[in-house]
């Protein structure tokens, strides 16, 4: 009838506090565009991601002086990743690794994750934000009875920026010009490629057993995978130069450019901060903005 020498408590989760993250895999390398990486941040956030997880492997003094703005305001979280062992005795960084750390750290955290690259933009259709349509296409009722929809997986499609620049006219066409946007300016992609290939996935945290990098290895019992129709959102994955694996015939897709003009501004604004902050400085030709 003592007092309990040892008390362990049990905390019930409160329902997620964040409706998406995205996990990136670790930075590494020389890449130092500013402008891309904000351009990146900037659509993903008006596409409604709450939160961004970089891995830090080697990243440079410039991107990093972003990065770490963004997580001052509580928008990124920056994790260091050191291999024990040189990079090139393992796939790609530790990818399969950081795919696992980041999902499973997102337990009770958000609502959903969706793992994709710095040059891949999710695209929806059907919704205004990827997690709308996340929240539509995750309660449909699955095609096998006694099981859910745990994961969606977006159909990638290449969209090449060493060919001719889109002929479209938009009313921000001028700023993505001289500050070189090139998601906006490079319109012409191939035909959407098959499941599993390129392929990216948006996940229920919970749902997760095992992932590899374009599919769900295995999901926890009762749950599935769902492919998403073209129609209803699109990974665009934005490449310098031609895949000889990209599928035939191209075509010219302008569905990003209906919402330039506000992801220009979310751009333009945030350069601006930042070399107020002194934290960088515009491309020449992007100075004199209006």
């Amino acid at each position: 009838m003592s007092a309990p020498k040892n008390v362990l408590p049990v905390n019930y989760p409160e329902p997620p506090y964040n409706n998406l993250t995205r996990c990136y895999p670790a930075v590494h390398g020389n890449f130092t565009d500013v402008n891309t990486l904000v351009t990146a941040l900037e659509t993903s956030r008006y596409f409604g991601t709450d939160k961004f997880i970089f891995y830090n492997y080697s990243v440079p003094d410039q991107i990093n002086k972003v990065l770490l703005q963004y997580e001052r305001e509580g928008i990124v979280e920056m994790r260091s990743w050191r291999l024990p062992f040189p990079p090139e005795e393992i796939h790609y960084w530790g990818q399969m690794a950081t795919i696992h750390d980041c999902v499973f750290s997102q337990l009770g955290v958000a609502k959903y994750v969706l793992l994709a690259d710095i040059d891949e933009i999710v695209v929806p259709k059907s919704e205004l934000t990827v997690h709308a349509l996340a929240d539509k296409l995750l309660t449909m009722p699955a095609l096998r009875a006694s099981t859910s929809y745990g994961a969606l997986m977006f159909l990638n499609a290449f969209f090449f920026q060493n060919g001719h620049k889109t002929r479209a006219e938009f009313l921000s066409k001028s700023e993505a010009v001289r500050c070189r946007l090139s998601v906006f300016l490079h319109t012409n992609r191939s035909s959407v490629n098959p499941p599993f290939y390129r392929s990216k996935l948006l996940v229920i945290p919970e749902s997760v057993d095992v992932l590899q990098i374009h599919s769900a290895e295995r999901l926890r019992p009762g749950w599935v995978t769902l492919v998403v129709e073209p129609k209803d959102g699109l990974l665009h994955h934005y490449r310098k130069d031609y895949d000889p694996q990209a599928i035939k015939p191209y075509t010219d897709d302008i569905s990003l450019l209906k919402h330039s003009s506000s992801i220009i501004s979310r751009v333009k604004d945030r350069l601006r901060s930042f070399e107020q902050a002194t934290i960088t400085q515009y491309q020449d030709d992007c100075v004199g903005w209006d």
